[in-house]
This record gives structure tokens, sequence and C-alpha cells, in this order.
């Protein structure tokens, strides 16, 4: 058996694709990996071509490597020559067929990736268990404070939810979800942690393992603080909080001349109360009902003001203002280490989603762990089958400053090394010791922020419009009098006569 294998299906195609044109792709958590393959026919034969919507699988010597869908089929004709152009998408358009349309609070992070699975890619075969009950998600031990999912397709879902928390996710062509904490750089000079395994490879100056790993010509070493984030504000939404006479801070000494205080929050309209010296102030709402003259105080939420309606209070006494408020949420995270190394290198998110303090913590301490020192990305390419994303590489030469250092696999290209009917492969690899912010970081942030603009209150009617054929049968029946003619002659006939208009 040749140790290249393409199938359709079921069926062994292998004989009809032009390997020179193979091209496999796999991207940890970021990207949709695809692969793309020619098949050259004769016009006059007659060739079982796939069909869009087939299975695609890729099989080298150390087995299954590659599968999806093929979502793309091209015919291009050269004379008596036909040459399909075929793309295939991999196991995250199969899932993508729904939308997550859930709220998460106060759960493990593997639940949630579980129940992304379980609950919108049923029928897809498609699988999530954690890794006691045999399958490749990690138990966080930890609770994310709370995750919103407007109609976001289940692959955006789950990078949604890895990039909150700083973990990396895929799915193996063999349809197993792998949800797991990379243990990526930290500064410490420890390196990243896939949860793959070991490769089959190490990354050296004398080939390694087997004498023959990798090519050394072929070896690309970049180590950057460009992307470097070391100090992380997340802005968010806003909380409820509430504050009374004991801890607001919206306090005020009176001057006998400024009428109107400023209140550090949005408080509820119907919650919020005043004191003056300790004495309570009736309240009513600016621009509505209200009369002035009725009240001791009017409360503008639009300017987040009060306005006391008797005039400026006699100076000395304290104004104190409370109630439940809505509370801007803010958080910042920071590596004192690598501040104290390369100085101050600040970033910012912004996501309204983010409800609650714990959960901005638990996103800025993310991206700190992702970026918040150098980043190590290493290239090069083998012809050792085997590897796979998520796999942990080794990184050993001393000549440029790395002493067994631990990658993780990000990227494999696979292509033909050696054209033919048994078609040797090569496998360019990509390895991180943490993270790069890429411009598919970029795109994706700015999708899931137009996202969250727009969310569905508790209140939202779904309206669903579902297509039936349905048939339907007309009969009618005329009915023509004998003897009738279609014009009619006379001073009823509705026909234009003689004298109808006159001219002027």
């Amino acid at each position: 058996m040749n140790p290249v294998r393409l199938y359709d299906n079921a069926t062994d195609i292998s004989g009809i694709v032009d390997w020179k044109s193979l091209s496999a792709v796999q991207v940890l958590t970021k990207e949709t990996g695809t692969l793309a393959f020619n098949i050259l026919q004769n016009a006059a034969a007659s060739l079982t071509i796939p069909a869009i919507g087939d299975t695609i699988t890729l099989y080298d010597s150390s087995g299954l490597m590659w599968g999806g869908t093929l979502t793309e089929s091209e015919p291009i004709i050269k004379g008596l020559m036909i040459t399909w152009q075929m793309k295939a998408t991999d196991w995250s358009f199969t899932m993508d067929g729904t939308l997550v349309k859930k709220n998460y609070s106060g759960v493990d992070p593997s639940a949630i990736a579980i129940d992304i699975i379980t609950s919108f890619c049923s029928g897809t075969g498609i699988t999530a268990a954690t890794v006691a009950n045999g399958g490749f998600v990690q138990v966080g031990n930890f609770n994310v404070p709370s995750i919103q999912f407007n109609y976001q397709q289940p692959s955006k879902a789950l990078q949604s939810l890895a990039k909150l928390i700083g973990w990396d996710w895929y799915i193996d062509p063999g349809k197993h979800l792998h949800f797991f904490l990379g243990d990526v750089d930290d500064g410490s000079g420890g390196g990243a942690i896939g949860d793959g395994g070991l490769a089959p490879i190490t990354i050296d100056a004398v080939g390694g393992q087997t004498g023959s790993d990798i090519f050394w010509n072929s070896l690309d070493i970049d180590l950057q603080i460009t992307n470097m984030q070391n100090s992380v504000f997340v802005v968010g939404g806003t909380y409820l909080k509430m504050f009374t006479s004991g801890n607001t801070i919206d306090s005020y000494k009176t001057d006998g001349i400024q009428q109107s205080f400023p209140t550090s929050y949005a408080y509820t309209e119907s919650t919020i109360s005043v004191t003056l010296n300790g004495v309570a102030q009736t309240v009513g709402i600016l621009n509505q009902v209200t009369n002035p003259a009725t009240v001791d105080v009017l409360y503008s939420s639009t300017d987040r003001n009060i306005q006391f309606t008797g005039g400026a209070p006699s100076s000395g006494k304290t104004v104190l203002i409370f109630g439940n408020a809505q509370v801007p949420i803010v958080a910042n995270a920071r590596n004192a280490a690598s501040i104290s190394t390369y100085g101050v290198r600040e970033g910012v998110i912004v996501d309204s989603k983010i409800s609650t303090v714990q959960e901005a913590l638990l996103r800025a301490q993310a991206q700190i762990l992702q970026f918040g020192h150098p980043v190590y990305d290493v290239k090069v390419t083998t012809l050792v089958p085997g590897c796979r994303i998520g796999q942990t590489v080794t990184a050993n030469i001393p000549a440029l400053g790395i002493t067994s250092y631990p990658l993780v696999i990000k990227r494999i290209e696979a292509t033909v090394f050696v054209p033919g009917t048994n078609g040797q492969l090569q496998y360019q690899l990509e390895c991180i010791g943490s993270d790069n912010v890429t411009f598919t970081d970029l795109m994706t942030t700015i999708l899931q922020q137009e996202a969250a603009q727009t969310q569905p209150g508790a209140n939202t009617v779904n309206e669903n419009l579902e297509v039936v054929d349905e048939g339907i049968t007309v009969t009618e029946a005329l009915t023509a009098t004998s003897g009738t003619r279609p014009y009619v002659y006379g001073p009823t006939s509705p026909q234009s006569r003689y004298g109808f208009s006159v001219y002027s």
C-alpha cells in the first residue's frame, strides 16, 4: 500500500491526483485548515470526480493526518485536458452549520466547550469529552464567571472562550475536540507545552533523534517583542453595585453657592437617595412628570447629576448620594518581571459583553500569559511523518541561544517532496513558545466586537420562516352565450363613438 493516500469518502482516489498540486494545512486555534489538490482528466475519459460535500481524508505512513469536507470544485479546460482544482475545509466547516445562542456563568471552561459541541454540533460526528472520560478536553478546575455567545458559529465561540482564558483548541482529523491550556511561556524560560504529546522530531543542529529530523537550511528562528503586552487593561460593560450612605463616593460639602452636584455613576432612578446633613431629601426625576415644587432634589440620569429645587443649600453641610448604580468594569493585569526587563508595554481590550470584574481580570491575565514576554516563532521543514498540531517539539540549539526549549506546533503545511504514485510528503512546521498578534487576530477581534454591539434581549421574539413545497390545483369554467358579438352598437355601447369628443 502506498504510504500517502487520498480518499473521497471511502474511495481511494490516489491514482487520479496530481500530487505536485497537493497542499494540506492544519492550524492551531486561530485559522481554518485546508487541503488543496488537482485531478487531471482527459476530456474523453470517464472518471468519478469528487463532489461538493464529500468527505476528504489524507493519510501518510503515520496514519490519518487530515480530514474535512470538499467545499470547492473548479474545472479548468485546456485543450483535451480538464484540470479539476479541488479545495477541502477541515471539520470546522462541518461544525459551523449552526449558531451558538447561549450564555454560560460560573462553570468550568471544559463544561462550556463540551456543551457547545454536544448542544450545537449534534449529528456532525464531532465528539467532546474530558481527559478523564477518554477525550481531549482538559478540566480547568476554575469557573468562568460569565461568557455570552450572541449567534456565533461554534468554532468562533470556542475561539472566544479560548481567548478569554488563554487556552488553545482544535478538532483533530478523527473529529475529536482538543481544548487545553497550552502552558505558554511565562517568561521564565520554561517554554510551552501542548496537549498532543511529544513530536517525533527534535529541532537541533545535528539532526536530532534519527540523524535527519530536519532540513538545517530551512530553520528560521525569530525572537521578538514587537507585540509584547505586559500591562493589559480590559474595558468591559457594567455591573450593578449597591451603594449606601456609609460607602458612597458621591459625598460633597456645600458652599452656599453650588446647587447642582454630579454623580460618579448612573444610579437606578427608582433607588437613588440623597441626604443633606443626614436628613433624607425627596427625589424626583428631571424632565418627567415630577413637579419640582413637590420635591427637594431632581435627578438627571442623562447628565448624571442632582439639582436642589429650593436653591443652593447653606454652606458647611454634607450631601450624600447613593443607591444601586451601574459601575463600569475596568481591570488591569501586569507582568512585573517583563516590565522590569523591557519597560511598560500597555495594551487594551474592549468588550462590552464582559459583565463581571472577575471575568475582566481573567481576560487580562490570559492576555498577559500569551503576550507578556518575548515570543519564539520557529519555522522548520522535515520529512518525518507523524507531526501534528498541538504536539510539543524540543528546540536545542545552544549556538543560537536555545537550550532544550519546548515549543508547541502551531501550523503544519504538507506538500509533496518526491512526486509519483508513492509520493513522499514534506512538512513545514511553525512552532511557538507563546503567541503572536496576527492579522487573523485583528480581524477576528473586529468581527467579535461587531457581533457584541447588537445583543438580543431576554424579551426578543424569534420568528422562524420555513419554506414548504405545496401543490395546488386551480380550475376555472367559462360560459359563452351563442349569438353574441364582442362589440355592441348603440347608445349603451362601451366603445368610443363619433361625437364623443369636441374639437376646439
